[in-house]
């Protein structure tokens, strides 16, 4: 059995902010390219060409900075971290998902019309709030901006 995995973490998400369009929408050239060879094109084989045999699985885990917010009791605290954490996942599946679908159209091939109806991969989402912290104490902006992300695992294989 061949098969391969990816970790490609993309940080960078504006405090409140959830939709993976916006974040990709600033992010490097280079980085933008990452994200298309390494997370999209991966799904776009194994679905256009099934005799290959091949599959792709994806899995975003999303990621939230801690809250501070004073007044907040540790479970309201951990509920915003979960929930931040699971938007962005989900926004950046659905995102996933959106260009996979425009690459196999570009291709000739009808996409699937959800991940549930693909046949050849699969996008899972995960929340993980604030339990893996880049910066566990972040002192700047910028160091709350690394911890907010999305990491996309991604793992082909065929049989």
């Amino acid at each position: 059995m061949a098969k391969t995995l990816t970790d490609l973490p993309i940080s960078g998400f504006v405090a409140q902010e959830v939709a993976f369009s916006q974040l990709f929408g600033r992010l490097t050239a280079s980085a933008k390219q990452a994200i298309r060879h390494e997370v999209v094109e991966p799904a776009v084989n194994a679905e256009h060409f099934p005799s290959n045999n091949q599959f792709c699985l994806i899995t975003v885990l999303g990621h939230s900075d801690r809250v501070d917010t004073a007044g907040l009791s540790a479970e309201q605290r951990r509920a915003q971290e979960l929930d931040a954490s699971d938007k962005r996942a989900r926004s950046a599946g659905t995102w996933v998902f959106d260009q996979i679908a425009a690459a196999l159209t570009a291709a000739g091939q009808t996409p699937p019309a959800s991940v549930a109806n693909s046949t050849n991969f699969d996008i899972v989402t995960v929340p993980c709030g604030a339990a893996d912290l880049v910066n566990v104490v972040p002192t700047s902006e910028a160091q709350r901006a690394q911890n907010r992300r999305v990491q996309f695992v991604i793992s082909t294989f065929t049989p």
